[in-house]
């Protein structure tokens, strides 16, 4: 009885394993690529292409948009490219028919986009890009001020600006670093408000800028305040009459 059951079992097994290989050979692989052009969720506009890829006796495919042939091609790889100005604007079903050597006509899966205009694709990324910078700006300021406001509570100088603080290489004096230097990669090309000089620069820790400004506070020679005795004080009041009229 058991030995009937595992047989029997092993031919579903195989009868299934053959259905689901004769399924995938009637089917053929679609995907789209953008070239040059837009391309954001279901919205696409520019130059994009069809590839198509299959079993090994395909000898040639055609393209589809909205059912209608639009282009074939009967060398591997397939692929058809196309510009979406050329068509309508608004959503439109792409998918492909390959036909192979013994006669057969496989199927393609099937994608759907949104065609849009030049100016809608850039209202899209507007909408996209201006919140990231506005967040990157403002988390910039926001750093800013929370370094500042701690430094102003540990009596320490506040040396990063929205843009970072650095060392000038020339000096050795901190200083933040300005909206109007230079990014070349490597750095930024900014002028030290202290020496007068420019150097490609970059951003450095707090801590360090607020090491470097104490030693140059400590470097720096107090004043000292001359004490006049009252003798010397009314000696020089009145030298300093014999100059009033």
């Amino acid at each position: 009885m058991l030995r009937k059951v595992v047989i029997s079992l092993f031919l579903l097994l195989l009868f299934v394993s053959r259905a689901w290989a004769q399924e995938g050979a009637d089917i053929i692989s679609l995907r789209l690529s953008r070239d040059f052009g837009f391309g954001m969720g279901a919205n696409i506009q520019g130059t994009f292409s069809y590839r198509v890829s299959g079993p090994d006796n395909l000898v040639r495919v055609v393209f589809l948009l909205d059912g209608e042939e639009i282009g074939e091609d009967a060398e591997a790889p397939f692929r058809l490219q196309f510009r979406t100005e050329t068509y309508a604007l608004g959503v439109h079903t792409m998918s492909a028919e390959g036909y192979t050597n013994d006669g057969r006509t496989l199927q393609s899966n099937v994608i759907q986009r949104q065609f849009v205009s030049g100016s809608e694709s850039t209202k899209v990324a507007l909408w996209l890009i201006v919140p990231i910078l506005l967040i990157a700006v403002g988390g910039r300021f926001l750093t800013s001020w929370i370094a500042g406001r701690n430094r102003a509570n540990q009596d320490q100088p506040a040396i990063v600006g929205p843009f970072g603080g650095t060392l000038c290489p020339k000096c050795g004096r901190p200083f933040a670093m300005h909206i109007w230097g230079l990014n070349i990669g490597l750095g930024k090309y900014d002028r030290c408000p202290h020496c007068g000089k420019w150097s490609v620069v970059r951003r450095v820790h707090p801590d360090a800028l607020y090491d470097a400004a104490q030693a140059f506070q400590d470097d720096e020679p107090e004043t000292a305040v001359p004490t006049l005795t009252e003798e010397e004080r009314l000696r020089k009041q009145l030298d300093d009459s014999r100059f009033d009229e």
